[in-house]
């Protein structure tokens, strides 16, 4: 496949060209053509440079977008999940790809990120492409070298993605292979590959403007501070434990694939620190939090976040039309939507109190015959419960969800047994509840924001140094933000005096509520190596059933047995067809 892949031609590449990505039709993200053309053609046209260089852009959202199909139908083929469906947070109303992926049924023939192999070579490809015949079109030499510096970004964030599932992946640099150039087809070593993307970094932000040197018509466009985010997401990766000091594989040949050495380094961690350090100390970037009054909503701030097209806290933003996608494809039927990826009860337990707590902690104020009252604001903002309010437009006003009546497909005189949720719950994560379904939102969606460069920071500190009084700010600044009570200490529901264990227990739960529904929970729990843990139990989903006092009773039910195989699933499979194809291509452990 990658020989093929590497050797497309510039006709193959904008024949995948998808839809536009940005609100107005002047922008530079909206320049895209979707005829077949020469490479000629495209590079001897201002336009159609512009246009090649813009169907790269799409493909930074695969992890983000609501589903997949809309994003690489012509790619991927037919997959309504999310990317969060492929965890154990969240079930697909559709089986495949999830059943046969979290059940261990999975083959290196079938894997869900087969795909996405194909999909970022072919990107990768184009970048090589670009950044070698751009300085022959028409542009400008000023635009020629900016925007030759955001294809090698591209290219860097690309293999960032393969990096992520497979570990270290084959680097071909700068060639655009056609079928005459012989090729060596054989994987990096996970090292060459960091500081490969890295370096492609720094490159990139060489000749790029910062987020504040931007004009506004280039919103979305790569910046210098997108450079310096990916690098810091990559290192904050690379220092976690699955590849430092925690290999899951001896094997001469196969460790250096997927990981450092088996030795611990802690220098990998200053590293991390530093380079998300350098992003804290650029001021270009804060927490999202605006003036709220008194009948705003429990943590408005980090709601309101995801209905803004620009805010202080994005920092890559994956460009979308205004559109109602999110809210027609989670939302439960009687609000006008398809309820394709519902919530787990193993994501609504990763929620604590409002007041910091965690549900089963003394003092949280839980109590299981009431699960959904005074929860951390964020659940508010990312899950619809049995009585949760949402807009309704044949009422026009907020109303309560009846879950109940859409459990488990079961048919009512309502008729919403079609596309109703299999846990119980509903999604509303980045959605807009309070006009709903029929009103267009002016959004982008937050490939990667502020919150991941603190919380990486403070995850790095708090390795190196246990939980100083940064690390204790910075998870309390995020906490505030969510809508979390100081309490009488002003700790935010922390313990004074907390142990590096305990403290990074709680990061990474921050992790995990914060970035529900973000794609994030996928790699975090294999970077951080728990993934044996908690991606191997039971996905559980919440039975409601009405009581004739009108009240209610609720009951944890399994809905998807969850299987993780260590240490295969630690790493996607190399898709079957490439391995068979080199001696040279080592296969992923267990696969």
């Amino acid at each position: 496949m990658i020989q093929q892949l590497l050797k497309y031609t510039a006709a193959g590449c904008m024949a995948l060209a998808l839809f536009a990505a940005c609100k107005k039709s002047d922008s530079f993200l909206d320049k895209r053509q979707t005829e077949s053309l020469t490479e000629q053609m495209v590079f001897a046209d201002s336009a159609k440079t512009l246009s090649f260089l813009t169907d790269m852009y799409v493909y930074t959202g695969c992890d983000i977008i609501h589903d997949r199909y809309t994003l690489i139908t012509s790619v991927v083929g037919n997959d309504y999940a999310s990317f969060e469906d492929m965890t154990s947070h969240s079930v697909s109303y559709y089986s495949d790809p999830q059943a046969s992926f979290i059940t261990g049924a999975s083959t290196p023939k079938n894997f869900f990120s087969n795909n996405y192999y194909k999909t970022y070579y072919i990107k990768i490809r184009a970048a090589n492409q670009y950044m070698a015949k751009v300085k022959k079109s028409p542009l400008s030499p000023a635009m020629q070298v900016r925007t030759a510096a955001e294809a090698r970004f591209l290219r860097a964030f690309f293999y960032s993605q393969l990096v992520r599932l497979y570990g270290g992946v084959m680097i071909v640099s700068d060639t655009a292979y056609d079928l005459a150039t012989p090729m060596v087809y054989k994987r990096n070593s996970f090292k060459e590959c960091v500081d490969y993307i890295t370096a492609e970094c720094d490159k990139a932000a060489a000749d790029l403007p910062s987020a504040m040197e931007q004009p506004a018509a280039d919103y979305g466009r790569i910046t210098r501070g997108m450079c310096q985010a990916l690098k810091a997401r990559m290192l904050v990766y690379a220092a976690s434990p699955l590849f430092n000091g925690g290999a899951i594989s001896n094997d001469p040949q196969l460790q250096p694939l997927i990981s450092y050495s088996s030795a611990y380094d802690a220098t990998l961690w200053q590293k991390a620190a530093d380079a998300c350090k350098a992003i804290i100390n650029s001021n270009e970037y804060t927490l999202f939090e605006t003036e709220t009054n008194a009948s705003a909503r429990p943590g408005y701030s980090y709601w309101k976040m995801f209905l803004l097209r620009k805010n202080s806290e994005y920092i890559m933003p994956y460009m979308f039309s205004p559109n109602t996608k999110i809210e027609g494809s989670r939302f439960p039927v009687s609000r006008g939507g398809s309820g394709w990826s519902t919530p787990s009860q193993n994501l609504v337990d990763a929620f604590g109190m409002a007041n910091g707590k965690a549900t089963s902690s003394p003092g949280s104020g839980y109590d299981p015959k009431f699960p959904y009252t005074n929860r951390d604001p964020r659940f508010y903002c990312s899950v619809i419960y049995n009585q949760a309010t949402v807009f309704n437009n044949s009422t026009k006003k907020m109303d309560p969800v009846d879950i109940y009546k859409t459990w488990q497909g079961q048919l009512t005189a309502d008729g919403l047994q079609a596309y109703s949720t299999k846990t119980g719950y509903y999604s509303r994560k980045m959605a807009n509840d309070s006009t709903g379904r029929y009103t267009n939102q002016n959004r982008v969606l937050p490939v990667i924001r502020y919150a991941e460069i603190l919380l990486g920071y403070a995850e790095a500190i708090n390795e190196l140094n246990g939980p100083t009084q940064e690390v204790y700010n910075i998870i309390a600044a995020i906490r505030r933000r969510a809508g979390i009570t100081p309490g009488a200490d002003n700790l935010y529901g922390l313990d004074a005096g907390m142990s590096k264990e305990a403290m990074r227990g709680i990061i990474r739960n921050e992790y995990e509520v914060e970035f529900n529904y973000e794609g994030h929970w996928y790699y975090d729990t294999r970077r951080w190596k728990t993934a044996e843990v908690t991606e191997n139990r039971t996905i559980q989903g919440m039975m409601v059933t009405k009581q004739q006092d009108n009240t209610w009773a609720y009951q944890p039910v399994a809905v998807l047995n969850a299987v993780f195989l260590y240490p295969k699933m630690y790493f996607c499979p190399l898709p079957f067809d490439e391995v068979n194809k080199s001696n040279d291509l080592i296969q992923n452990p267990g696969w």
